[in-house]
This record gives C-alpha cells, structure tokens and sequence, in this order.
C-alpha cells in the first residue's frame, strides 16, 4: 500500500509527527476491544444462564406432576407398566403445551410492548397463539374414556414438541434482543 507524505504549512512533513515509525498507537485500543470482547462473552453466558433457567423452570417443573404420577403409580398395588403412548396419553402434554405457549406469549408482548417490533418475534408469537388454540380444542378428547390412547399420545407429544421448540425460539428472541440492547 503506496503512501503519501503532506507538507504542514511550516515545510514539515507531516509523517515526521507522532505515529511516523508507521506504529499505531494500541494503548487505549487493545483495552477498548479486550472489553467488548469480554461484554460480549459475557452476554452470551447470560443468555445461555437464561435459556437454562427457562428450560428448567418451565418445560422440566411442568412435566413433574407426570413423572410424579408414573412413580408413584408403580408404588401401589395392582401397577400395570403403561405402553409407551399409554403413558404419553396421561401426561396431559396439551395443558402443558397450552401453559409453555401462554407462558412465551406473555413474555413476547411484554419484550414487544417496550421496545421496537420484531418481525421474527411477532411471527413466532402468532404461532405460539395458534398452538395454543390448538392445544385448548384437543385437550377434552385427551380425557375421553374414549380415546384412542395411541393417537392422543402422537398428537400431544408432536403439538408439545413443537411448543417446545416455538417457545424455546421466542425466549431466545426476547433474550438475545434484551442483551444486545444492554
């Protein structure tokens, strides 16, 4: 890279001054970007901290009560081991899914409501909106006497699924945007 030398109005080159050995001075830019760099890793462990705490506190306290049900089941008398969609039937994974998807709704108005309009954002709250709609319309046959066991298990497990995975994305949205913005 060619470069050019200007004369200062007293005949003095102006490459002659400070920073002439062609050094730039990283005294206050070295620090500057060791900072962001160590802001930035630790905004990524306090999104990671706070999608661990979603997880934990939301999908694994709101499956509890089924695996609650299951072991205290096999403490009484008569127990029969329930086939594997028998017990997913049982697990009222609608009301849960309904509760994950209320749950991110919420939270995705509030982030929305405070600050600027997330087209992604709204896009997944629409579909948590619908799930949970879904969700509201399918949960009485799931406590029909008669139900199809094995079909009430493939619905509910495939609709808390993909709860799952819309609620876990609004989260993620609405804590990556709060991080960045601080």
């Amino acid at each position: 890279m060619a470069t050019t030398s200007v004369s200062s109005p007293g005949g003095e080159d102006a490459s002659s001054g400070a920073g002439a050995s062609g050094v730039t001075e990283p005294a206050q830019s070295q620090p500057q970007t060791r900072t962001q760099a160590q802001q930035a890793a630790r905004k990524k462990k306090e999104i990671w901290v706070r999608m661990l705490l979603w997880f934990f506190l939301s999908v694994v306290f709101a499956l509890l009560p089924t695996g609650g049900q299951y072991l205290n089941g096999r403490q009484t008398e008569g127990f029969h081991q329930p086939g594997f969609w028998e017990w997913v039937s049982r697990a009222q994974l609608y009301l849960v899914s309904m509760g994950l998807a209320v749950a991110a709704v919420g939270e995705a108005l509030m982030h929305l409501w405070k600050s600027n309009q997330s087209f992604r954002l709204i896009l997944v709250t629409i579909t948590n909106l619908l799930i949970m709609l879904i969700a509201a319309y399918l949960a009485p046959g799931a406590d029909s006497d008669k139900k199809i066991e094995a079909v009430v298990g493939q619905q509910s497990l495939v609709m808390f699924i993909t709860v799952l995975v819309t609620s876990g994305l609004s989260t993620w949205l609405c804590v990556k945007e709060v991080g960045v913005q601080q």
